[in-house]
């Protein structure tokens, strides 16, 4: 699977004092109960109250993240 550092949607910026971070720019801003590919990501906020912002990265079920680790209940374990 690539990497951010090598995907062309990865990129660096720098501010006025020369901190310098990266940012992915390639999810695009949807409603929460917008629909996504499977294979999609996108972002989703929501600050519709006074008692702050929600905000999350929503994913299809076929998103590949580098980040993954199987659930329990991926795989049953085996009965003694």
């Amino acid at each position: 699977m690539g990497r951010c550092k090598d995907c062309k949607y990865w990129e660096s910026h720098t501010d006025m004092r020369n901190k310098s971070w990266q940012t992915c720019e390639a999810p695009q801003w949807v409603d929460y109960a917008a629909k996504i590919g499977d294979a999609d990501f996108a972002i989703y906020a929501d600050a519709s109250d006074d008692t702050g912002l929600q905000a999350g990265l929503k994913t299809g079920p076929m998103f590949g993240c580098i980040k993954f680790e199987a659930s329990g209940d991926d795989f049953p374990q085996p009965q003694e």
